[in-house]
């Protein structure tokens, strides 16, 4: 009787919701409204006709600054609790699998949020609303599920400890904060996440958990009506919390001298940081303090670029400050190689920062900041799904609006704030770095409070901004009907595919076949570096040049080569389309290859290699390759050590860059893809202009890959002093992509291990079932073209679970192999695998890579549903004799590294 009338009551408030509880519209800022319900909730939509995925994500107002005393971790903890089970939900994970969304939970300092992506559907957007509404009130936090989640928590916590660079950022903020919680990491102490219990992690959750503390926000194509009245359905009926939120009120006092720490661990890479106490993200001087972190880095006009990198001290600088409520930390760091003097690039970091308040900054220094900023925050608003993620910490910073705010801050910028914030922050007493040094009469800083965000806020209207109204059916037939191919003169092809894009941004992907089997041989590491030498400088624009229009154009792009080829990404927009595309002409084509640019590569190259050397996921992955892919050394595909590597590297020389350049570089055999708000016009010019006439010393000929047949192998490489260990696994396949059990192949890999959100067999019992590990699953690639391809596990874990993990990694998949997966575990599996490439097909970057793909595998994007209805005629026994025939332990290799010396 009693379940009869809350039934009768809680539909009642359904009901009474879709009327008296509607969201009251609050504001509009560029497109983005903001709406309220009377608990409290905050709602933001942010609608992109040309979107065929829609997110939510929903924010909570709490995170470890929250957390007391022993409850260090407590908010990231209970972010993962999150996904167990609610009352509606009983295995959120698997939800979530089903729905084949992505999705994910993060925990920071001021926040913690969580948010789904998935296709553009009522249903899908109404099961996220109700998800989110259900967990927000009625997830479980059993001990029980406690218990195995700590130690995964742990192993995230222990695969963070293996980061050296990462240890001593959390060393400098835990000694530049000595009372505010911003000292603490957001993972928290290892012995407090073990020790809390269900119950106090509960009290947690109620206390912050509720519609008052949280803003829910909904990006990307949806109808607002519809979705305010599903806002008004799942979230009205929830109370409004009785237990107040009393605001934090710990200020950090001024510094009173510099600090310095100190960090010992194994390592072949060594590191400079340091922090000087900076204003919140809502007060005006943040815009400046950026400005000047960005001034002060810039590769390569930056004084501290100039002070380590271009006199060889230093491979890496960088800098940033963190986007906070309270007052923050501006931070820099530099890597130092093994056999680099450490007290040298110390020396000179420190100076160089010492300068600071003196230095003198012109306006180009300005435009350069101000054109990477800016860049930043177009690349962010053009992207609603990345936005609709993105404004999770302007929300923590205090506001949504400030994202605006900070943007028209920086617009304003002048040369004298930049010499202000120097002057008035950047002072050795304000410096945490690490030795500590007694000074009398030390300079004391006062960091301005953070201001009222409601004055601040109040009635911005932010800019005028043109509506989107334009969609785009996102099918295979629609992109097919859509996409205009061709071919150039010099044999190269292209498909352009014009379709709307938030601010007409433009995605392309190049890429430039050249050589063959003979003519390549031992070319691989000089293919790298030539690649890489490309953007350091052509015949008519320096390094600088280049940077700084990339910037001012709101330009990106990224080049890589290897003996496969070069490739390349270009992400642009329409206006700024035909600069885009003169300067990527001119990388491409008049390459300068400069002798000093050239020496830092290969030194910064050097440093990579050296640290690997101690890494066990480097180590891992380059002695899977070594027992799996065994081409000839004199063969193109050759895997090489690190060793060997550094050997080669030692003695390549400028000429031998230039000669690959000049005997490989070619246009002939190019494949090019854009999408997005294309001018094609302008792109057809530039491709007759760039790739035409283009020739090469050697005709290029397909390399194929081989298979390689390979015998069970087991080995553990030692790597004393790391917290977290890692085992990899491979299995060759004698399957390509076009092969028929291929298809199953795929769904059998996604069942075992590679299936959405933790869904599948290996992580549900390594991560979810006994807590061992933070990350585990497996994957499966077959070649596009040749009859090969490859299988395989990954995990990362404790070094102490290694046997235990070792049997419980090959008990499942003798198990799946033996008595095979059931039909609801297929249906689940084949349905989200189906949502997922739907998702997938939904964004720019994918549909401009495929489309490149193909056009090298000489493929229609038919190819795309084609593949889909080979695995829409699979069914559980296909799947099973695929796994039991391909998937063989006879054939396994496995390698684990870590240090499994302590116990």
């Amino acid at each position: 009787m009693k379940k009869t009338i809350l039934s009768f009551l809680l539909t009642g408030m359904l009901v009474s919701s879709s009327f008296a509880q509607l969201p009251k519209f609050v504001t509009s800022v560029e497109g983005i409204k903001e709406y309220s319900l009377p608990n409290g909730l905050k709602i933001l939509l942010i609608p992109d006709a040309a979107q065929s995925n829609v997110v939510v994500n929903i924010v909570y107002n709490v995170g470890s600054r929250n957390e007391g005393y022993g409850e260090t971790g407590m908010a990231h903890l209970l972010e993962h609790m999150l996904f167990k089970r609610s009352s509606k939900f009983s295995e959120i994970k698997k939800a979530i699998a089903d729905k084949g969304a992505e999705a994910n939970g993060t925990t920071f300092y001021d926040r913690t949020n969580y948010y789904e992506i998935l296709p553009a559907t009522d249903e899908n957007l109404t099961w996220a609303l109700d998800m989110e509404a259900d967990r927000m009130i009625t997830s479980a936090i059993l001990q029980s599920d406690l218990d195995k989640e700590f130690s995964v928590v742990r192993n995230e916590f222990e695969i963070g400890e293996n980061n050296p660079s990462g240890i001593l950022r959390e060393r400098v903020f835990s000694s530049a904060y000595l009372w505010h919680n911003y000292g603490n990491s957001t993972i928290g102490s290892k012995e407090d996440i073990e020790r809390v219990k269900a119950s106090s992690l509960k009290n947690f959750y109620k206390k912050y958990y509720q519609p008052n503390n949280a803003t829910l926000i909904v990006g990307g194509k949806f109808d607002e009506k519809k979705t305010l009245d599903l806002i008004a359905k799942y979230f009205a009926m929830i109370p409004k919390s009785k237990q107040i939120i009393e605001p934090t009120y710990t200020v950090e006092p001024a510094q009173d001298g510099e600090r310095f720490i100190e960090l010992k661990r194994n390592g072949d890479m060594q590191y400079v940081a340091m922090a000087y106490h900076t204003p919140s993200f809502s007060d005006k001087e943040n815009a400046a303090n950026t400005a000047l972190i960005s001034i002060l880095t810039n590769n390569p006009s930056g004084a501290l670029y100039k002070a380590l990198i271009e006199t060889k001290f230093a491979t890496n600088v960088y800098g940033y400050s963190i986007t906070l409520k309270d007052p923050g930390l501006g931070y820099f760091a530099c890597e130092i190689p093994k056999d680099k003097d450490l007290k040298t690039a110390q020396d000179a970091f420190l100076q160089t920062m010492n300068e600071v308040p003196k230095m003198s900054f012109t306006e180009d220094d300005l435009k350069r900041a101000k054109n990477e900023l800016l860049k930043q925050f177009e690349n962010t608003y053009n992207k609603t799904i990345d936005l609709s993620i993105a404004l999770t910490e302007d929300i923590a910073a205090g506001d949504w609006r400030l994202f605006f705010i900070d943007r028209d801050n920086v617009e304003k910028l002048t040369v004298a704030d930049i010499q202000n914030v120097a002057k008035k922050y950047y002072l050795q007493s304000n410096r945490t770095w690490g030795r500590f040094v007694p000074e009398n009469n030390a300079e004391r800083v006062k960091v301005s409070d953070t201001p009222d965000i409601a004055v601040l806020t109040n009635g911005y209207k932010g800019k005028t901004l043109e509506a989107n109204k334009a969609t785009f059916e996102t099918s295979v037939a629609n992109i097919l009907k859509t996409t205009e191919m061709g071919k150039l003169a010099s044999g190269g092809q292209y498909a352009l595919l014009e379709k709307p894009s938030k601010g007409d941004k433009i995605n392309a992907r190049f890429l430039l076949r050249m050589g063959d089997e003979k003519s390549l041989e031992g070319k691989s590491l000089i293919a790298n570096l030539t690649a890489q030498m490309l953007k350091l400088g052509t015949k008519t624009r320096t390094k600088k040049d280049i940077n700084d229009q990339l910037d001012q154009y709101k330009t990106t792009i990224n080049v890589q080569g290897n003996v496969d080829g070069l490739y390349i990404g270009l992400n642009t927009d329409k206006n700024n389309l035909n600069n885009a595309l003169v300067l990527l002409k001119d990388i491409l084509r008049n390459p300068i290859f400069d002798a000093s640019e050239f020496e830092k590569l290969k030194l910064e190259m050097k440093s990579g290699l050296e640290a690997n050397k101690s890494e066990p996921q480097a180590l891992v992955s380059e002695a899977i390759e070594k027992q799996t892919a065994l081409y000839p050394k004199s063969h193109p595909y050759y895997s090489q050590t690190s060793d060997e590597k550094l050997a080669e590297l030692s003695t390549i020389t400028l000429d031998d860059i230039k000669k690959y350049y000049n005997d490989f570089y070619n246009g002939n055999s190019s494949k090019i893809a854009f999408v997005g708000g294309l001018d094609k016009k302008i792109i057809k010019t530039f491709l007759t202009e760039t790739f035409d006439n283009w020739n090469t010393k050697f005709t290029y000929t397909r390399i194929p890959t081989q298979y390689f047949e390979v015998n069970a192998f087991n080995n553990t490489i030692q790597v004393n002093d790391k917290t977290n260990a890692i085992v990899l696994g491979k299995v060759n396949l004698n399957i390509g992509m076009n092969e028929p059990d291929y298809p199953a192949v795929e769904i059998a890999n996604e069942l075992l291990g590679g299936g959405a959100f933790m869904s599948s067999r290996i992580p549900k019992r390594l991560r979810e079932a006994e807590g061992m590990s933070y990350g585990a699953g497996s994957f499966v690639s077959g070649n596009g073209i040749d009859k090969n391809g490859d299988w395989g596990v990954y995990a990362f874990f404790n070094p102490l679970f290694k046997d235990k993990l070792d049997s419980a990694l090959k008990e499942e998949i003798q198990k799946a192999s033996d008595k095979g997966f059931t039909k609801e575990e297929f249906d689940a599996v084949v349905k989200s695998w189906l949502q997922q490439r739907q998702t997938t097909l939904g964004t720019d970057e994918f549909l401009a890579r495929q489309l490149r793909e193909y056009l090298d595998q000489n493929k229609s994007f038919k190819e795309y549903s084609d593949y889909e209805n080979k695995v829409k005629a699979l069914d559980a026994a296909k799947v099973n004799a695929a796994m039991k025939k391909y998937f063989d332990l006879q054939k396994f290799v496995l390698i684990y590294a870590g240090d499994f010396t302590k116990k």
